[in-house]
């Protein structure tokens, strides 16, 4: 059986590992001249360690990541609104994690093709490359993000919901006496709110903080890049030093303010073509789970596809098995960007309440509980 990847991020790679080891032949297209990602972090949680730790990167993966002990919000001049612990989450350089995926995906025997660009792909499973190159495969895997070329060519898109807010992300170099992380059990990922501002501070390596600074699609000023410095000194006195040294440390010519949105299909797959990750179901990072979402569900992806008599009918089972959690993913995400807008006293109270309503921290914390299909039942 022979698989063709539209997309080296983190849902095309885990696919591409798992169905390799599954005894397919895999191949992976990537537009740019290298497999790289965006210069910031991503937080993993147990759902996504599970992942990882079934393909055997998972240790490869943590010796460049930070633990993180406890989530935090804060006001703008640092007083602290709200406190919950993290189970099992780590921060991590995107580049590092991409690195490893590549490495293992590598090993195990995929043809990692950069600057090779895909166009479109037919459903009987067809995957077209912007030269004009048809490649015939027993699956196609669409994980060409947000504004997939894959998807829309097979015109799956139902719609896309533009969020009120948005944010840019970076990772800052910073010396490692002023990071806070306990050698046992991390460092905090804390949250600073100044009216519909906020500020996302977590160590993502021991000399580097991942920073989001995240504003309204209204508010022109905190979108620039470089920073407008004078407008976030004033909205967030606590990180005034931090901001003022971000002005000449950050490479912003690599930095853009980026809205966030979600994507909804009408169906995840046509005929042998499925689509993962941004290009299915794109999400805010408020719940951390875009990542995870895409390698949980390519995971079970490969895992269905790989036991199949008939691939059609295993993308269509696949998809109702995980799209329900992954839909309740989106919303909690959603509804986490719509604080953005809420007075001050109303969204402490609403994070508080998070942290200590047992109902409420449940629905949170779902997606990040979750057993995916595909992991080996020793790792449970």
């Amino acid at each position: 059986m022979h698989a063709e990847i539209a997309g080296a991020g983190f849902g095309g790679l885990v696919a591409a590992i798992a169905l390799a080891r599954a005894g397919w032949s895999v191949r992976v297209h990537e537009r740019t001249p290298f497999v790289r990602s965006e210069g910031y972090g991503i937080a993993i949680h147990r759902n996504g360690i599970l992942v990882l730790q079934s393909l055997g990167v998972f240790d490869d993966i943590r010796a460049g990541a930070v633990r993180v002990s406890h989530l935090e919000t804060r006001l703008a001049d640092g007083t602290l609104t709200s406190q919950v612990p993290a189970k099992l989450t780590y921060r991590i350089s995107r580049q590092h994690m991409i690195g490893v995926l590549h490495d293992h995906a590598v090993r195990a025997g995929v043809d990692v093709v950069v600057n090779s660009e895909v166009e479109s792909a037919l459903p009987e499973g067809v995957l077209v490359l912007k030269d004009g190159t048809r490649l015939n495969a027993d699956l196609v895997i669409g994980a060409d993000g947000v504004y997939s070329k894959v998807r829309d060519s097979l015109q799956l898109l139902d719609r896309r919901v533009m969020l009120p807010d948005g944010a840019m992300r970076f990772v800052f170099p910073i010396d490692r006496s002023q990071v806070r992380i306990d050698p046992q059990v991390g460092a905090p990922a804390i949250e600073y709110w100044s009216g519909s501002r906020r500020v996302i501070w977590n160590a993502c390596a021991p000399d580097q903080i991942y920073v989001a600074m995240s504003c309204l699609a209204s508010d022109t000023l905190g979108q620039q890049a470089p920073l407008d410095l004078p407008s976030w000194q004033t909205a967030f006195p606590a990180l005034a030093d931090a901001i003022g040294r971000m002005a000449t440390t950050v490479q912003w010519d690599s930095v853009r303010w980026v809205r966030f949105q979600t994507i909804h299909l009408r169906k995840w797959s046509q005929g042998k073509v499925a689509l993962i990750g941004d290009a299915a179901h794109a999400m805010p990072p408020n719940l951390g789970q875009g990542g995870g979402c895409a390698m949980m569900n390519a995971l079970s992806l490969a895992t269905s596809a790989a036991g199949a008599d008939r691939i059609e009918d295993a993308l269509a089972a696949w998809e109702v098995r995980e799209r329900p959690l992954t839909e309740h993913t989106q919303r909690w995400s959603r509804i986490y960007s719509a604080t953005t807008q809420w007075p001050q006293w109303l969204r402490s109270t609403a994070f508080y309440a998070t942290g200590h309503v047992g109902w409420l921290r449940t629905r949170y914390q779902k997606t990040a509980n979750h057993v995916p299909m595909g992991v080996q039942p020793d790792l449970v």
